[in-house]
Protein backbone atom coordinates (compact mmCIF):
# COMPACT_ATOMS: atom_id res chain seq x y z
CA UNK A 1 0.00 0.00 0.00
CA UNK A 2 1.46 3.22 -0.95
CA UNK A 3 1.52 5.59 2.11
CA UNK A 4 -1.07 8.62 2.57
CA UNK A 5 0.04 12.23 2.60
CA UNK A 6 -1.08 14.49 5.40
CA UNK A 7 -2.08 17.31 3.21
CA UNK A 8 1.14 20.07 3.13
CA UNK A 9 -1.80 22.60 4.82
CA UNK A 10 -1.42 20.70 7.55
CA UNK A 11 2.03 22.39 8.29
CA UNK A 12 3.59 19.04 8.92
CA UNK A 13 7.27 18.76 9.70
CA UNK A 14 8.55 16.12 7.45
CA UNK A 15 9.48 13.90 10.62
CA UNK A 16 5.86 14.07 11.79
CA UNK A 17 4.25 13.28 7.97
CA UNK A 18 6.41 10.21 7.91
CA UNK A 19 4.77 9.12 11.18
CA UNK A 20 1.82 9.53 10.06
CA UNK A 21 2.00 7.59 7.28
CA UNK A 22 3.26 4.45 9.66
CA UNK A 23 -0.25 5.33 11.56
CA UNK A 24 -2.61 5.09 8.10
CA UNK A 25 -1.12 1.75 8.06
CA UNK A 26 -1.66 0.96 11.37
CA UNK A 27 -4.87 1.62 10.84
CA UNK A 28 -5.44 -0.49 8.04
CA UNK A 29 -4.38 -3.25 10.22
CA UNK A 30 -6.82 -2.40 12.45
CA UNK A 31 -9.84 -2.19 10.40
CA UNK A 32 -8.41 -5.33 8.60
CA UNK A 33 -8.89 -7.19 11.69
CA UNK A 34 -12.13 -6.48 12.06
CA UNK A 35 -13.04 -7.69 8.13
CA UNK A 36 -15.49 -10.23 7.98
CA UNK A 37 -14.16 -13.07 6.01
CA UNK A 38 -17.68 -13.28 3.96
CA UNK A 39 -18.20 -15.34 0.91
CA UNK A 40 -16.79 -13.12 -2.16
CA UNK A 41 -17.39 -13.77 -5.77
CA UNK A 42 -14.19 -14.60 -7.78
CA UNK A 43 -14.91 -11.38 -10.11
CA UNK A 44 -14.96 -9.01 -6.53
CA UNK A 45 -11.77 -11.02 -5.20
CA UNK A 46 -10.19 -10.37 -8.63
CA UNK A 47 -10.73 -6.71 -8.15
CA UNK A 48 -9.93 -6.86 -5.19
CA UNK A 49 -6.48 -8.09 -5.92
CA UNK A 50 -6.03 -5.86 -8.73
CA UNK A 51 -6.40 -2.77 -7.00
CA UNK A 52 -3.92 -3.42 -4.46
CA UNK A 53 -1.72 -4.53 -6.79
CA UNK A 54 -2.32 -1.23 -9.27
CA UNK A 55 -1.86 0.90 -5.78
CA UNK A 56 1.62 -1.01 -4.76
CA UNK A 57 2.76 -0.12 -8.03
CA UNK A 58 1.49 3.42 -8.23
CA UNK A 59 -0.59 3.25 -10.46
CA UNK A 60 -3.31 5.44 -8.07
CA UNK A 61 -6.35 6.62 -11.18
CA UNK A 62 -6.04 2.72 -12.07
CA UNK A 63 -6.30 1.62 -8.49
CA UNK A 64 -8.81 3.84 -7.98
CA UNK A 65 -11.10 2.65 -11.10
CA UNK A 66 -10.29 -1.06 -9.26
CA UNK A 67 -11.52 0.02 -5.70
CA UNK A 68 -14.42 1.53 -7.25
CA UNK A 69 -15.79 -1.61 -9.22
CA UNK A 70 -14.68 -3.76 -6.28
CA UNK A 71 -16.29 -1.62 -3.64
CA UNK A 72 -19.19 -1.71 -5.68
CA UNK A 73 -19.49 -5.84 -5.21
CA UNK A 74 -18.50 -5.75 -1.73
CA UNK A 75 -19.63 -2.36 0.10
CA UNK A 76 -18.65 -4.09 3.53
CA UNK A 77 -15.23 -4.22 2.27
CA UNK A 78 -13.79 -2.50 5.49
CA UNK A 79 -9.84 -1.92 3.48
CA UNK A 80 -11.26 -0.99 0.04
CA UNK A 81 -13.18 2.05 1.92
CA UNK A 82 -9.92 2.71 3.84
CA UNK A 83 -7.61 2.52 0.89
CA UNK A 84 -9.97 3.91 -1.67
CA UNK A 85 -10.43 6.71 1.01
CA UNK A 86 -7.16 7.23 1.34
CA UNK A 87 -6.05 7.45 -2.47
CA UNK A 88 -8.61 10.19 -2.56
CA UNK A 89 -7.79 11.97 -0.16
CA UNK A 90 -4.17 11.71 -1.35
CA UNK A 91 -5.46 13.39 -5.00
CA UNK A 92 -7.37 16.19 -3.33
CA UNK A 93 -10.53 14.40 -4.03
CA UNK A 94 -12.02 15.61 -1.10
CA UNK A 95 -15.52 15.07 -1.57
CA UNK A 96 -15.37 11.91 -2.59
CA UNK A 97 -13.11 10.85 0.16
CA UNK A 98 -15.38 12.02 2.97
CA UNK A 99 -17.95 10.04 1.11
CA UNK A 100 -15.61 6.88 1.30
CA UNK A 101 -14.57 7.48 4.97
CA UNK A 102 -18.57 7.74 6.46
CA UNK A 103 -18.97 4.36 4.67
CA UNK A 104 -15.85 3.26 6.74
CA UNK A 105 -17.41 5.04 10.34
CA UNK A 106 -20.73 3.61 9.26
CA UNK A 107 -18.64 -0.19 8.86
CA UNK A 108 -16.41 0.44 11.63
CA UNK A 109 -18.61 3.09 14.22
CA UNK A 110 -15.60 2.24 17.16
CA UNK A 111 -12.62 3.25 14.90
CA UNK A 112 -11.51 7.01 15.83
CA UNK A 113 -9.11 6.76 12.67
CA UNK A 114 -12.07 6.90 10.46
CA UNK A 115 -14.07 9.62 12.23
CA UNK A 116 -10.17 11.62 12.19
CA UNK A 117 -9.62 11.04 8.71
CA UNK A 118 -13.78 11.89 7.89
CA UNK A 119 -13.29 15.08 9.83
CA UNK A 120 -10.14 16.37 8.49
CA UNK A 121 -11.73 15.57 4.90
CA UNK A 122 -14.70 18.03 5.76
CA UNK A 123 -12.36 20.50 6.94
CA UNK A 124 -10.78 20.79 3.57
CA UNK A 125 -13.86 21.10 1.94
CA UNK A 126 -14.39 24.19 4.53
CA UNK A 127 -17.76 21.95 6.16
CA UNK A 128 -17.22 23.34 9.16
CA UNK A 129 -20.15 21.71 11.30
CA UNK A 130 -19.35 18.39 10.18
CA UNK A 131 -15.86 18.43 10.50
CA UNK A 132 -16.42 19.76 14.10
CA UNK A 133 -18.51 16.65 14.94
CA UNK A 134 -16.29 14.40 13.60
CA UNK A 135 -13.17 15.26 14.73
CA UNK A 136 -14.87 15.63 18.13
CA UNK A 137 -16.41 11.69 17.96
CA UNK A 138 -12.68 11.16 17.12
CA UNK A 139 -10.67 12.82 19.68
CA UNK A 140 -13.36 11.83 22.47
CA UNK A 141 -13.28 8.30 21.72
CA UNK A 142 -9.35 8.98 22.21
CA UNK A 143 -7.17 5.73 20.90
CA UNK A 144 -5.70 7.79 17.86
CA UNK A 145 -2.34 7.55 17.65
CA UNK A 146 -0.43 10.86 18.80
CA UNK A 147 1.02 12.35 15.11
CA UNK A 148 -3.37 11.70 14.22
CA UNK A 149 -4.32 13.09 17.40
CA UNK A 150 -2.73 16.14 17.37
CA UNK A 151 -3.52 17.03 13.41
CA UNK A 152 -6.92 16.34 14.63
CA UNK A 153 -6.97 18.51 17.16
CA UNK A 154 -4.90 21.21 15.81
CA UNK A 155 -7.77 21.04 12.69
CA UNK A 156 -10.50 20.80 15.62
CA UNK A 157 -9.22 24.23 17.07
CA UNK A 158 -8.98 25.77 13.53
CA UNK A 159 -13.10 24.88 12.90
CA UNK A 160 -14.38 25.96 16.29
CA UNK A 161 -12.56 29.29 15.11
CA UNK A 162 -14.66 29.22 12.21
CA UNK A 163 -17.22 28.56 14.10
CA UNK A 164 -16.98 31.72 16.13
CA UNK A 165 -16.40 29.38 19.41
CA UNK A 166 -13.34 31.18 21.22
CA UNK A 167 -13.46 29.73 24.40
CA UNK A 168 -13.85 26.25 22.32
CA UNK A 169 -10.86 27.02 20.13
CA UNK A 170 -8.63 27.99 23.17
CA UNK A 171 -9.42 24.89 25.13
CA UNK A 172 -8.64 22.55 22.43
CA UNK A 173 -5.29 24.37 21.40
CA UNK A 174 -4.41 24.19 25.41
CA UNK A 175 -4.53 20.64 25.39
CA UNK A 176 -2.71 20.44 21.89
CA UNK A 177 -0.01 23.04 23.40
CA UNK A 178 0.45 20.41 26.48
CA UNK A 179 0.96 17.08 23.82
CA UNK A 180 3.02 18.51 21.22
CA UNK A 181 4.45 21.99 22.86
CA UNK A 182 6.30 22.52 19.51
CA UNK A 183 3.30 21.59 16.68
CA UNK A 184 4.04 23.78 13.83
CA UNK A 185 1.86 27.12 13.76
CA UNK A 186 0.85 26.68 16.83
CA UNK A 187 1.67 30.09 17.99
CA UNK A 188 -0.41 32.16 15.26
CA UNK A 189 -3.06 29.67 16.02
CA UNK A 190 -3.43 30.48 19.53
CA UNK A 191 -3.06 34.21 18.68
CA UNK A 192 -5.82 34.08 16.77
CA UNK A 193 -8.09 32.54 18.72
CA UNK A 194 -7.21 34.83 21.30
CA UNK A 195 -8.26 37.98 19.51
CA UNK A 196 -11.81 36.34 18.23
CA UNK A 197 -10.52 36.05 14.38
CA UNK A 198 -12.30 33.23 12.57
CA UNK A 199 -8.58 32.08 10.86
CA UNK A 200 -5.13 32.66 10.51
CA UNK A 201 -4.14 35.79 8.48
CA UNK A 202 -1.49 35.00 6.00
CA UNK A 203 2.37 35.71 6.67
CA UNK A 204 2.89 39.78 6.21
CA UNK A 205 -1.02 40.18 6.73
CA UNK A 206 -1.50 43.62 8.60
CA UNK A 207 -2.21 41.83 11.59
CA UNK A 208 -0.21 39.04 10.97
CA UNK A 209 2.47 40.42 14.09
CA UNK A 210 -0.23 41.07 16.62
CA UNK A 211 -1.09 37.17 16.23
CA UNK A 212 2.25 36.67 16.52
CA UNK A 213 2.42 38.25 20.07
CA UNK A 214 -0.75 37.23 21.55
CA UNK A 215 -0.08 33.37 20.57
CA UNK A 216 3.44 33.89 22.68
CA UNK A 217 1.33 35.62 25.47
CA UNK A 218 -1.05 32.64 25.83
CA UNK A 219 1.72 30.42 25.85
CA UNK A 220 3.73 31.88 27.97
CA UNK A 221 0.80 31.68 30.66
CA UNK A 222 0.89 28.29 29.61
CA UNK A 223 4.06 27.75 30.44
CA UNK A 224 3.93 29.81 33.96
CA UNK A 225 5.49 32.63 33.06
CA UNK A 226 3.28 35.36 33.51
CA UNK A 227 5.29 38.59 33.31
CA UNK A 228 6.90 37.02 29.78
CA UNK A 229 3.04 36.80 29.07
CA UNK A 230 2.33 40.04 30.70
CA UNK A 231 4.89 41.71 28.44
CA UNK A 232 3.72 40.30 25.63
CA UNK A 233 0.20 41.37 25.79
CA UNK A 234 1.15 44.93 26.74
CA UNK A 235 3.10 44.76 24.17
CA UNK A 236 0.08 44.01 21.43
CA UNK A 237 -1.93 46.96 22.95
CA UNK A 238 0.90 49.34 22.72
CA UNK A 239 1.81 48.46 19.13
CA UNK A 240 -1.95 48.00 17.86
CA UNK A 241 -3.96 50.33 20.23
CA UNK A 242 -6.98 49.63 18.08
CA UNK A 243 -6.62 46.07 18.19
CA UNK A 244 -10.39 44.57 19.12
CA UNK A 245 -10.05 41.82 21.94
CA UNK A 246 -6.33 42.82 23.19
CA UNK A 247 -7.47 44.90 25.93
CA UNK A 248 -10.16 41.55 26.62
CA UNK A 249 -7.10 39.43 26.57
CA UNK A 250 -4.79 41.55 28.67
CA UNK A 251 -7.70 41.59 31.38
CA UNK A 252 -8.59 37.88 31.51
CA UNK A 253 -4.86 37.87 32.79
CA UNK A 254 -5.33 40.07 34.88
CA UNK A 255 -7.99 38.71 36.65
CA UNK A 256 -6.76 35.11 37.04
CA UNK A 257 -3.77 36.80 38.65
CA UNK A 258 -6.57 38.95 41.15
CA UNK A 259 -5.70 42.32 40.06
CA UNK A 260 -9.19 43.23 39.95
CA UNK A 261 -8.68 46.95 39.47
CA UNK A 262 -6.43 47.02 36.76
CA UNK A 263 -9.11 44.06 35.18
CA UNK A 264 -12.08 46.70 35.52
CA UNK A 265 -9.92 48.95 33.67
CA UNK A 266 -8.80 46.76 30.99
CA UNK A 267 -12.13 45.71 30.25
CA UNK A 268 -13.44 49.11 29.88
CA UNK A 269 -10.66 49.88 27.50
CA UNK A 270 -12.14 46.98 25.20
CA UNK A 271 -15.92 48.74 25.66
CA UNK A 272 -14.12 51.77 23.74
CA UNK A 273 -11.97 49.42 20.88
CA UNK A 274 -14.31 47.20 20.51
CA UNK A 275 -17.90 48.73 20.56
CA UNK A 276 -19.90 45.75 19.00
CA UNK A 277 -18.83 42.56 21.44
CA UNK A 278 -20.85 41.54 24.48
CA UNK A 279 -17.64 39.93 25.90
CA UNK A 280 -16.39 42.90 27.76
CA UNK A 281 -19.78 43.64 29.29
CA UNK A 282 -20.55 40.34 30.16
CA UNK A 283 -17.33 40.18 32.33
CA UNK A 284 -18.02 43.38 33.37
CA UNK A 285 -21.53 41.90 34.52
CA UNK A 286 -19.35 38.66 35.96
CA UNK A 287 -16.97 40.70 38.17
CA UNK A 288 -20.28 43.05 39.52
CA UNK A 289 -21.94 40.20 39.95
CA UNK A 290 -19.21 38.15 42.33
CA UNK A 291 -19.40 41.37 44.04
CA UNK A 292 -22.92 41.45 44.92
CA UNK A 293 -23.32 44.73 43.38
CA UNK A 294 -26.96 44.46 41.70
CA UNK A 295 -27.07 47.78 39.93
CA UNK A 296 -23.91 47.51 38.48
CA UNK A 297 -24.60 43.95 36.99
CA UNK A 298 -27.49 44.91 35.66
CA UNK A 299 -26.57 48.01 33.72
CA UNK A 300 -23.54 45.85 32.24
CA UNK A 301 -25.64 42.95 30.96
CA UNK A 302 -27.73 45.66 29.23
CA UNK A 303 -25.28 46.32 27.40
CA UNK A 304 -24.61 43.14 26.67
CA UNK A 305 -28.19 42.10 25.71
CA UNK A 306 -27.90 45.28 23.11
CA UNK A 307 -25.21 43.85 21.45
CA UNK A 308 -26.12 40.11 21.71
CA UNK A 309 -29.71 39.33 22.13
CA UNK A 310 -29.27 36.15 20.87
CA UNK A 311 -26.99 35.30 23.49
CA UNK A 312 -28.35 33.49 26.71
CA UNK A 313 -25.67 33.96 28.95
CA UNK A 314 -26.32 38.22 29.02
CA UNK A 315 -29.88 37.32 30.21
CA UNK A 316 -28.67 35.32 32.67
CA UNK A 317 -26.17 37.74 33.75
CA UNK A 318 -29.10 40.37 33.71
CA UNK A 319 -31.45 38.24 35.58
CA UNK A 320 -28.79 37.29 38.65
CA UNK A 321 -28.62 41.17 39.22
CA UNK A 322 -31.93 41.54 39.15
CA UNK A 323 -32.54 38.43 41.94
CA UNK A 324 -29.53 40.47 43.74
CA UNK A 325 -32.04 43.46 43.76
CA UNK A 326 -34.91 41.03 44.58
CA UNK A 327 -37.06 42.91 41.71
CA UNK A 328 -38.58 39.21 40.67
CA UNK A 329 -41.03 40.09 37.98
CA UNK A 330 -38.13 41.56 35.86
CA UNK A 331 -35.79 38.72 37.09
CA UNK A 332 -38.87 36.20 35.78
CA UNK A 333 -38.71 38.26 32.21
CA UNK A 334 -35.05 38.29 31.81
CA UNK A 335 -34.43 34.32 32.81
CA UNK A 336 -37.20 33.64 30.86
CA UNK A 337 -35.74 34.83 27.62
CA UNK A 338 -32.25 33.26 28.36
CA UNK A 339 -33.77 30.17 28.65
CA UNK A 340 -35.60 29.96 26.00
CA UNK A 341 -32.02 31.10 24.39
CA UNK A 342 -30.11 28.00 26.02
CA UNK A 343 -32.78 25.55 27.43
CA UNK A 344 -29.38 23.34 28.73
CA UNK A 345 -28.15 25.45 31.02
CA UNK A 346 -28.31 23.83 34.68
CA UNK A 347 -27.16 27.69 35.53
CA UNK A 348 -30.47 29.39 34.29
CA UNK A 349 -32.74 26.53 35.77
CA UNK A 350 -31.56 27.01 39.08
CA UNK A 351 -31.76 30.65 39.02
CA UNK A 352 -35.48 30.45 37.66
CA UNK A 353 -36.35 28.15 40.59
CA UNK A 354 -34.91 30.44 43.08
CA UNK A 355 -37.25 32.99 41.20
CA UNK A 356 -40.20 31.13 41.15
CA UNK A 357 -39.72 30.25 45.14
CA UNK A 358 -39.25 34.09 45.91
CA UNK A 359 -42.94 34.34 44.08
CA UNK A 360 -44.64 31.37 45.71
CA UNK A 361 -44.99 29.26 43.00
CA UNK A 362 -43.71 25.75 44.26
CA UNK A 363 -44.33 23.70 41.72
CA UNK A 364 -42.86 25.62 38.94
CA UNK A 365 -39.34 25.76 41.37
CA UNK A 366 -39.73 21.88 41.77
CA UNK A 367 -39.78 21.80 38.18
CA UNK A 368 -36.86 23.98 37.68
CA UNK A 369 -34.98 21.91 40.18
CA UNK A 370 -35.70 18.88 38.57
CA UNK A 371 -34.66 20.76 34.57
CA UNK A 372 -31.54 21.68 36.79
CA UNK A 373 -30.26 18.56 38.13
CA UNK A 374 -30.66 16.35 34.67
CA UNK A 375 -29.43 19.43 32.93
CA UNK A 376 -26.24 19.29 35.30
CA UNK A 377 -26.12 15.23 34.82
CA UNK A 378 -26.02 15.59 31.27
CA UNK A 379 -23.42 17.97 31.47
CA UNK A 380 -21.26 16.38 33.75
CA UNK A 381 -21.24 12.77 31.88
CA UNK A 382 -19.94 14.63 28.23
CA UNK A 383 -17.42 15.89 30.66
CA UNK A 384 -16.46 12.44 31.79
CA UNK A 385 -16.98 11.05 28.57
CA UNK A 386 -19.66 9.27 29.26
CA UNK A 387 -22.32 8.73 25.63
Amino acid sequence: MRPLKWNTRMRAAGSRESVFLRVVSLGLLTLTTVFSAAAQSPSATRLKAEAAQAQNEGKDSVATSLYTQALAQDPTWLEGWWRYGGLLYQAHEFQQAATAFGHLTQLAPQNSLGFAMLGVSEFELQDWSNASLHLNKALARGGLPEAIADGAMYDYGLVLMRQKNRNGALAVLRLLQNSAPDYPSLVPAFGSAELNMDRIPVPGAEDADAVDLEGKAAISVLKLKPDEAEAFYRKAIVEYPQLPFAHLCLALFLDNLGREDETVAELLAETKVNQVSPDPWIWLGRLALAKRNGAQTILYAQEAVKRDPNDGLPYLILGKGYILKQQWSDAFEALSKAEKLAPDSYEIHYALATVYGAMNDPASALAERKLFAQSYRVLHQKKDGEQ
